[in-house]
């Protein structure tokens, strides 16, 4: 029991951990939306949340950092500050749960209670930091969505397309969600076996 229940948690907190490195590599890469001019075939423009860049095929790129968060797009404030939020939530996740796994060995087996509230503490942790994420990437795809159909924009202008940060955010947003819910359940599943086998 304890064995299934171990490779469980293991499978939860390593879907997490996939969730979370995608969600901190969305953070910092500048490619949530690009766009190509189709004045110059080999020239591309990316952003992010932190910096706009252009990107040429020959690999040059030159980056320029925003210089006030005041003027910046709502879709890209609420992006900085959800994915941060999300980021942190889940790190702590990570503090709540790790030490609380059946296969790690710091706390007694008599502890099985607090093991099991540490293991749904990091569950729901890592599942509000999906949320926060998917929530973000959406919210930007949305926005970039109304203003790609927009009728009064002229046709031949070009339009901001996703980039790889958004689809990685949704990524990562599902495995920390997943991840959260596999460790949830297997704390109840765990319970319920108990209550079955107590005479």
């Amino acid at each position: 029991m304890e064995t299934v229940l171990c490779f469980v948690e293991l499978a939860g907190l390593f879907l997490s951990l996939t969730g979370y490195i995608c969600c901190l590599v969305a953070l910092f890469i500048p490619h949530w939306l690009t766009l190509s001019s189709g004045l110059l075939v080999n020239e591309n423009y990316v952003l992010g949340l932190w910096q706009t860049c252009v990107v040429q095929d020959v690999g040059f790129s030159l980056c320029q950092e925003y210089q006030t968060p005041l003027h910046l797009p709502v879709q890209v404030q609420m992006g900085r500050v959800l994915v941060c939020l999300s980021v942190l939530i889940g790190a702590l996740g990570f503090m709540a749960s790790t030490p609380a796994l059946t296969c790690v060995k710091c706390l007694d087996s008599t502890e099985r209670n607090v093991r099991k509230m540490l293991n749904i503490l990091g569950g729901l942790l890592f599942s509000v930091a999906g949320v926060l994420t998917f929530f973000s990437v959406s919210y930007f795809a949305y926005d970039t969505l109304i203003k790609f159909w927009d009728h009064n924009i002229p046709k031949d202008v070009p339009r901001w397309e996703f980039g790889d940060a958004m689809y990685l955010g949704w990524v990562g947003g599902f495995f920390l969600l997943s991840g959260g819910c596999i460790l949830i359940f297997s704390q109840f599943q765990v319970t319920q076996e108990a209550e079955r086998k107590s005479p």
